[in-house]
């Protein structure tokens, strides 16, 4: 790849920007599992609640931090997909941008009606003496949050990837094997929510093809493709080239 002056650096701070989003993240997510509770664990609605209110300020902290990675995740997907302009793939690439936005959209919906909301309705539980009418509405939300999350799941962890990874093996700009892993990531990534959607949360679904379809493999491939973008010296995208119009051939004889 090699960019304009002007678009070099632009395109280095998308890239930056989607690694750190990649980090922050995963991280915020895996802090949330070991430190507090798993959101979409097959527990109970009151000790779920109980395991919020264990650590309150922290539970919303992470899923602010969640919340803001995926953002800057985002970014960095939609350089590596500006990366394709003036390409044969520009289309597929544009494919996945729009899978991702709507894809982060729905997750961050997740993480917020997770993190705030849920928050909420665990204060009202323990401040009425934990009736069984908020362990309901909780239990309700949990399974309306994780309908939402798995649909992201299918468009940014899945359709996106697949997007991104055909444009990646049509053109020169990545590595073959990149363009695979995302195309292989993705046919993970979808095949993994489509079973959470019809299983619910499962030992396999949840414990086995989550954590790598949805979070281990698109790290990987984002922070390669944006390490590929940054170590670029200058267009991935190839600077159309105008061709002189042909002279008229010289008449037969002239040359002779």
């Amino acid at each position: 790849m090699r960019w304009a002056t002007d678009k070099r650096t632009a395109f280095r701070i998308g890239a930056a920007v989607g690694i750190a989003g990649v980090v922050l993240a995963v991280t915020s997510a895996l802090l949330v599992l070991v430190t507090i509770q798993d959101p979409f664990a097959d527990i109970s609605a009151a000790d779920y609640m109980g395991a919020i209110l264990s650590a309150p300020a922290l539970w919303l902290l992470l899923h602010l931090a969640v919340t803001v990675g995926t953002g800057l995740k985002l970014i960095g997907l939609l350089t590596v997909g500006q990366t394709f302009e003036n390409t044969p793939a520009k289309p597929l690439a544009l494919a996945g941008n729009g899978l991702a936005i709507t894809g982060v959209a729905l997750l961050i919906t997740t993480y917020a009606r997770d993190g705030y909301v849920h928050t909420f309705i665990a204060d009202s539980w323990q401040a009425a003496g934990g009736t069984d009418t908020y362990e309901a509405v909780f239990a309700a939300s949990t399974r309306s949050a994780f309908s939402t999350e798995i649909t992201g799941v299918l468009l940014v962890l899945g359709l996106a990837p697949l997007a991104y990874g055909t444009a990646m093996l049509l053109t020169s700009l990545y590595a073959r094997w990149l363009g695979w892993l995302g195309v292989v990531g993705g046919v993970g990534g979808v095949l993994t929510a489509s079973y959470l959607y019809v299983t619910g949360l499962t030992d396999l679904g949840y414990g086995v093809l989550y954590p790598l379809f949805g979070m281990l493999i698109p790290a990987v491939w984002t922070i390669a493709a944006a390490l590929r973008i940054w170590r670029s010296t200058g267009s991935a995208t190839p600077v159309p080239v105008t061709v002189p119009a042909q002279a008229s051939a010289p008449a037969e004889g002239a040359l002779r």
